[in-house]
């Protein structure tokens, strides 16, 4: 009797020791192995290059779509003036994609219009090439970061189930452990992942606002340099 309420006794106190035990998300992350913490500090680096990539272009294009947009409407005036070398030094003093897709447009005027235009349109390109700079690093951050999660959560359990079997007595606390951090590497894959997709979609919508502004200024342009002037 007395041995049943010793047992007994043991494992309310190791249930209770059980229940005591707080949930850390600190040591969850860090109670992987070397190879969980080498895939997390791998997975908080791609974290990093996603926040600066993604702050670094949201302030680069909402700099340009809050640039002044008067400048179209400056330049046709000088273009009625005939002031062609004031429009020139206007672009130039102006540092935006635009006024760049202006100035080299401006340089071709007297030519065929398919001149200037193939102009507008290269420099247009290239312009919108520096926009997308780095944006696609986003989209591949945003598919291998899962996948490297998932693979640190495969290399974990194979660690875990193998360490369990090596036990002659393997305990279910001690193969939950192993599980429950090997999926940590999932979890923090899955949210950089998911994070680094939301960057990247926020971007490509605001780079295509800016497509969008360039390539109205390229038609409103070529109007004006098409439209005769009236007095």
């Amino acid at each position: 009797m007395n041995d049943s309420l010793k047992t007994a006794e043991k494992i309310l106190a190791q249930s209770g020791e059980i229940n005591e035990k707080q949930f850390s998300l600190l040591e969850m992350f860090t109670h992987g192995g070397p190879i969980g913490i080498f895939v997390m500090i791998c997975l908080f680096l791609l974290f990093m290059l996603s926040l600066y990539i993604f702050f670094e272009r949201f302030l680069t294009l909402k700099k340009f779509s809050n640039k002044n947009s008067s400048i179209l409407n400056d330049i046709k005036d000088l273009i009625h003036q005939g002031n062609i070398n004031a429009a020139l030094d206007l672009c130039k003093r102006t540092h935006t994609p635009e006024a760049r897709m202006l100035y080299k447009g401006l340089m071709r005027i007297g030519k065929p219009t398919r001149d200037i235009s193939d102009a507008i349109e290269n420099t247009a390109q290239l312009e919108i090439f520096e926009l997308e700079k780095n944006v696609g690093v986003l989209g591949t951050i945003s598919g291998a970061a899962p996948m490297l999660g998932f693979l640190g959560t495969v290399i974990g359990m194979i660690i875990a189930f193998f360490a369990t079997s090596a036990q002659d007595q393997a305990s279910a606390q001690m193969l939950a452990g192993g599980i429950y951090s090997a999926m940590a590497n999932t979890a923090a894959g899955l949210i950089v992942g998911l994070l680094a997709y939301l960057f990247y979609n926020i971007l490509v919508i605001r780079i295509d606002r800016s497509v969008h502004a360039l390539q109205l200024t390229a038609i409103d342009f070529l109007d004006i340099l098409n439209k005769p002037v009236t007095h």
